[in-house]
């Protein structure tokens, strides 16, 4: 039994022997190429190590090289530089000198000319002069005969415009308006404060009635006589004191009771013979050629409520 184990033995011994041989010497195989490319690899980063410090100190090299030789460019160019300022003062000096005389040359011969100049300009102004008296005789027989047409022309222009204002003064109001000269005020139904009124007035292209004349005064008294207190375009809100129309024309008192105005920023009228203030205003338009109403002049604002 014993002979037969260890026989079996021996050959399993053998065969598994065998085979760690072989994968044993693969490594070693392995081991030493791994060792030979190592090897390689370390030299040659060596020898590229070795070629860069090369280079590097070569560059160094040319650098210093380079440094030196721009120093010592760069001492001659001051050098030179200096040198040339020095040729250029010397040579601005010079100029100068040489210009001096020149200058001194050239006022000798000017003064010489001159005189002869002078004389030569006295003798053309005395013909010139003759020639302008000439002249000027002339041009005002010219400009008198214009005068004239201008004269002619104007007075032709002035009788055009008066048959415009006539056209103007002929012109219809719109429905609902009352007509004084070439004016049209209207009566609209409102109750609004100063400062409203006079937005309503621009926004119907109208301002604050303004009253320059006893003729618009007393159509005034008739169109709003039965309304009481009314705002009216007088204002010193961009002076205090200083009263003006909204028109910015200032205020004549002309067509005012004693007292009047007062010191407040707007400005009211009554027609004393009136009644309690109704909520009306009053409207002023001028027409123009077209027949359309260019602009609205002024407008009456009745006070929704008067307190002492």
């Amino acid at each position: 039994k014993h002979p037969k184990f260890f026989k079996v033995f021996c050959q399993w011994w053998k065969r598994y022997s065998g085979a760690a041989a072989v994968c044993l010497g693969l490594l070693c195989v392995l081991l030493l190429a791994g060792i030979i490319g190592l090897f390689l690899y370390q030299r040659n980063q060596l020898t590229s190590s070795n070629t860069l410090t090369e280079e590097r100190d070569q560059l160094q090299t040319s650098s210093n090289t380079l440094t030196k030789e721009k120093d010592q460019l760069q001492i001659s160019f001051n050098i030179l530089t200096k040198e040339r300022d020095q040729l250029q003062t010397n040579y601005n000096t010079l100029t100068k000198d040489g210009d001096e005389l020149q200058t001194s040359n050239n006022t000798l011969t000017k003064e010489r000319d001159q005189l002869q100049t002078s004389f030569n300009i006295l003798t053309k102004e005395r013909d010139q002069l003759q020639t302008n008296y000439n002249t000027l005789t002339k041009d005002g027989d010219q400009l008198q005969t214009s005068n004239n047409t201008l004269i002619k022309e104007r007075d032709q222009l002035q009788k055009e415009i008066e048959r415009l204002k006539q056209s103007l003064v002929e012109k219809v109001c719109p429905e609902g308006w009352k007509k004084l000269g070439s004016s049209c005020y209207y009566v609209s139904t409102e109750k609004k404060s100063w400062e409203e009124s006079r937005q309503d007035c621009r926004n119907r292209g109208a301002h604050l009635v303004v009253i320059k004349s006893q003729e618009q005064q007393t159509l005034v008294n008739w169109l709003c006589g039965v309304y009481g207190y009314v705002w009216i375009g007088l204002t010193d809100s961009v002076s205090e004191g200083t009263w003006k129309w909204v028109d910015d024309t200032p205020l004549t008192r002309k067509y005012w009771t004693s007292g009047q105005p007062d010191y407040m920023s707007c400005f009211f009228y009554r027609y004393w013979n009136s009644g309690q203030p109704d909520s009306m205003c009053c409207f002023f338009y001028r027409y123009w050629n077209s027949g359309q109403p260019d602009s609205v002049l002024f407008l009456l604002q009745v006070l929704e409520q008067w307190r002492a």
